[in-house]
């Protein structure tokens, strides 16, 4: 060993492997996923390209030496080397490397953390391609770290699935994702698989793999070995709040307590059980769905377990686990093939390298996050305030009620389905969709009465009815495409060919309506001319329906009054629909243009962006155009001012098809209080007036002559998710700000620890047997390997904390000027002065709950003449503290022009 050969047995070897060989395969096969095959034939290759001398084959003697290396070298940087007992006595996941910015109480947390975020948050997901084969001989394949690390150990995990294999053969049916993965992964057999996945617990934040945090799937992603995993990771932390993310934690939480009281002591997850049996009697644990997997769960469950709704989770996207297996699975082939310890030990070296790596990248992550978290926390809370100062000029209540609807949706720890939420309008208008569907429910009725026979005949005309309006609609698409382009004729022979197609179906579709007229409107259908029944296929853009809104020569006793209301009714819902459609077709065009002015660059990447905008607008154009066709319809069933019904559905303008977005309230953040109505309302500059009253767009404020300016439920929603962002944004400033804190004194920490190691032989007695242990050249050698981790522990500390000092300062300063709700100060009083110099702040940065309210009066007096003139000191602005790619591009180019 002493002459860095590593033997290929323990007793009386005869083929040994280069220390230089082993380390140089692990570095490859760890990052370049190569496998021991590969490697062995390319030594051969080396030693004899030609072949011409005959060279055993010792492949297996070089996969035993990197098993065994593999395993040594995995103690030796826990230090196990260097503590009582060696490697016997190591405990369980001790050789595990630990996440350095989150909350620990024995390395990174302060004496007063309850001051501090102080929230661990977990991200948890299985992976079906990391399967593995069953093989003849598990026996001759034992596993080495046996639980010390990530991997569950075997004997344990598998007393454990047998104690529990009754309890859930298959998972309950899954009532909410419309993922099919869960269901496919518990129909997967496991016919010649000895596994079929591994589960996984990691850190969200910073995407380490938690101590005991891996276990194997046998079949499917079955509960009991989500619980092993989530209990194991539970087991090293001791944390006052914990929130898991899980792609369906709407169902794995269900019955989570009643699965985890009924663990048994003996079991080696026990204490983190009893972990989450105190978190879940306090209620300091919550669920969470990645942000990704969201939208494919019911509105209640994005609501429910929204990260962007709940405190204390910043930026989180809960999506680690997938960047994760994005890196394991390009191993899948290689450890699909081994034995059972193989695939584990195996799993636990990718692991730590994966952790070491990602220790070393720590300080870049949250540095880059900072900058972004400090950029967009400027704009979002900038568009909260002068949103909340535009609708508290209006109705100060509403705000009020919207808060307290916050407060007490935060503080209901249960969140059963059907409570209200300030984040969510629930229309109490039908939608078409809806009424189409009580349609079809009520035909399945059978018609035993005359209550029945009247039932069945109303859905039918509703279902008549609809199919027009499916009509107008398929011939407002056409016109939009072919006929907008190429008339009716011309084109390539494909564009032809599907002209002609679509132009086949239409007609087709208008026959069936025919059909169904003869039915519902005979009188009407008696009075249409051969064409107008059966027309051709360029007629059939132009033949009018003749829907009850439009009978042939206007004349209406030929539509009975159950048609026209039934029309009415219709038309109302589809209003409301196109007002909804066009509603979020204009938040989507505001994000767009956000998102290409900050991103885009080129020519080719501006037209993939320009053509998403113009799919857009066209929505936008069609909604517009479909709202103005239904309310010309209903204008003539109900006619003007019957009701009020002209002060709801207004008529639409071109003026009126603004969006309140992202891109409005963008353009919103720089404008003094008095011009937010006007530019809402389509005026841009001073040059107005003032003697119109201008009116805020009707789709966004509804306004009636009796109330006033009324402001919409929906606008309230959008409040709230305004000031949700701007809040998390902050909150996530607050987090990077005290985890940039945790890493530094994390460093200092370990270096500590591994100064204390300096000198083992004073605390370890190997006995006459190993005598040769405790000599000087192994003590010199112990003693090196500490002072080395030691000094890499405290150069990391200190080039982090050089790295980190700017960022943390101007974070600092940005917390001072803004509520922990998300206000910024300068929106609220422009003549504070300057607060570049405000608040200096120490080292363990702004206390919570320090908003900008304690600021404003620090420098006392009135403000000069000078820092009136200059606004942008205190109006809260993107931070320039780094220019943008743009910005940098030209200012390079103007010293290039200087030179």
């Amino acid at each position: 060993m002493r002459l860095r050969l590593w033997p290929a047995t323990c007793v009386n070897p005869h083929t040994a492997t280069s220390h230089e060989a082993l380390d140089t395969f692990t570095r490859i096969s760890l990052i370049g996923r190569l496998n021991v095959y590969d490697y062995y034939k390319a030594l051969v290759a080396a030693s004899d390209g030609a072949r011409l001398g005959v060279i055993g084959d010792v492949r297996q003697q070089l996969t035993t030496c990197v098993r065994e290396f593999r395993h040594i070298l995995m103690y030796k940087r826990a230090g196990r080397g260097h503590e009582p007992g060696g490697i016997a006595a190591t405990p369980l996941g001790a050789c595990a490397l630990r996440c350095p910015a989150c909350p620990n109480f024995d390395l990174n947390v302060p004496l007063n953390w309850a001051a501090s975020p102080f929230r661990v948050i977990l991200s948890m997901d299985a992976n079906f391609r990391l399967n593995n084969k069953l093989t003849k001989h598990e026996d001759r394949d034992p596993n080495l770290t046996d639980g010390s690390a990530y991997m569950a150990p075997p004997m344990e995990y598998d007393n454990y699935l047998k104690a529990t294999e009754g309890r859930d053969q298959a998972e309950p049916p899954n009532d909410c994702s419309r993922f099919g993965a869960l269901v496919l992964a518990n129909m997967r057999g496991g016919r010649g698989m000895r596994t079929t996945g591994i589960a996984g617990c990691f850190c969200a934040r910073h995407e380490f793999v938690q101590p005991l945090g891996l276990a194997t799937l046998t079949k499917g992603e079955r509960y009991s070995t989500m619980d092993w995993v989530f209990c194991g990771a539970l087991s090293f932390l001791r944390c006052a709040e914990v929130t898991v993310c899980y792609d369906i934690a709407c169902q794995w939480s269900k019955n989570l307590s009643e699965r985890i009281r009924r663990m048994q002591p003996s079991w080696l997850v026990f204490p983190g059980a009893a972990q989450f049996i105190k978190l879940h009697v306090d209620r300091a644990i919550t669920y969470a769905v990645p942000k990704f997997h969201l939208y494919a769960h019911k509105v209640f469950c994005q609501l429910r377990y929204a990260l962007g709704l709940m405190l204390g989770t910043g930026a989180t996207d809960g999506e680690g686990c997938e960047r994760i297996w994005s890196g394991a699975n390009p191993a899948a082939s290689s450890l699909r093939e081994m034995g059972a310890g193989g695939m584990s030990d195996t799993m636990d070296d990718m692991c730590s390298l994966w952790n070491w790596r990602k220790t070393c990248g720590i300080a870049n992550l949250l540095c880059g996050r900072m900058e972004r978290a400090l950029e967009n926390g400027a704009t979002q809370t900038a568009i909260f305030t002068e949103f909340t100062a535009a609708i508290e000029a209006e109705k100060p209540s509403r705000v009020s009620q919207a808060r307290a609807a916050i407060r007490v949706w935060e503080q209901d720890a249960v969140k059963k389905e059907g409570t209200p939420c300030p984040y969510y309008s629930e229309s109490a208008e039908l939608s078409v969709a809806e009424i189409k569907l009580q349609a079809e429910q009520a035909q399945g009725l059978s018609p035993l009465d005359t209550a029945s026979l009247y039932v069945e005949e109303e859905a039918s005309l509703i279902l008549f009815l609809a199919h027009g309006f499916d009509i107008e609609d398929a011939r407002h698409v056409f016109r939009q495409s072919f006929y907008a382009k190429h008339k009716l004729t011309g084109g390539t022979v494909e564009q032809s060919r599907a002209r002609t197609h679509d132009l086949n179906e239409l007609r087709r579709d208008i026959l069936r309506f025919r059909r169904e007229q003869e039915s519902h409107m005979p009188g009407v259908y008696a009075a249409l001319t051969l064409d107008e029944r059966d027309p051709d296929r360029l007629h059939s853009l132009k033949v009018k329906l003749y829907l009850p809104s439009d009978p042939p020569a206007q004349d209406k006793s030929m539509i009975s009054a159950t048609d026209r209301a039934m029309e009415a009714k219709l038309r109302w819902a589809s209003m409301v629909d196109m007002l909804r459609d066009l509603r979020h077709q204009l938040r989507l065009k505001g994000r767009l243009n956000r998102f290409k002015i900050a991103n885009i660059e080129g020519q080719h990447s501006n037209t993939r962006a320009r053509d998403a905008q113009d799919t857009v607008i066209a929505n936008v154009q069609k909604a517009a155009k479909a709202y103005r066709r239904h309310r010309a319809a209903y204008l003539k069933l109900v006619g003007p001012g019957k009701g009020g019904w002209e002060e709801t559905m207004r008529e639409l303008k071109d003026s009126d098809c603004r969006g309140l977005g992202d891109r409005l309230l963008e353009q919103m953040e720089n404008m003094t209080e008095d011009n937010v109505k006007k530019f809402l309302a389509g005026k841009r500059g001073a040059e107005s007036s003032g003697e119109t009253q201008y009116e805020l767009p009707w789709i966004w404020f509804n306004h009636t002559e009796e109330a006033g300016l009324e402001i919409t439920d929906e606008l309230m929603v959008e409040w709230c998710k305004s000031r949700a962002r701007a809040q998390h944004w902050i909150q996530e400033v607050r987090l990077l700000d005290e985890e940039m804190r945790r890493v530094v004194v994390f460093s200092e920490n370990m270096a500590k620890l591994w100064d204390a190691r300096r000198e083992p032989q004073d605390r370890m007695d190997f006995g006459e047997k190993h005598a040769y242990a405790s000599d000087d050249g192994w003590a010199d050698g112990a003693r090196a390997y500490a002072c080395k981790q030691s000094w890499i522990r405290r150069t990391q500390a200190s080039t982090w904390s050089a790295q980190f000092t700017d960022l943390r300062a101007t974070a600092h300063r940005f917390l001072s000027l803004h509520t922990t709700e998300g206000l910024s100060v300068g929106a609220f009083d422009l003549r504070a002065g300057s607060m570049a110099d405000a608040m200096t702040l120490g080292e363990e940065g702004p206390q919570p709950g320090a908003a900008a309210e304690e600021s404003v009066g620090l420098r006392g007096g009135e403000a000069s003449q000078q820092e009136q003139s200059e606004p942008s000191a205190s109006q809260p602005q993107v931070l320039s503290h780094r220019p943008d790619k743009r910005t940098r591009v030209r200012r390079k180019e103007r010293n290039v022009k200087k030179q």
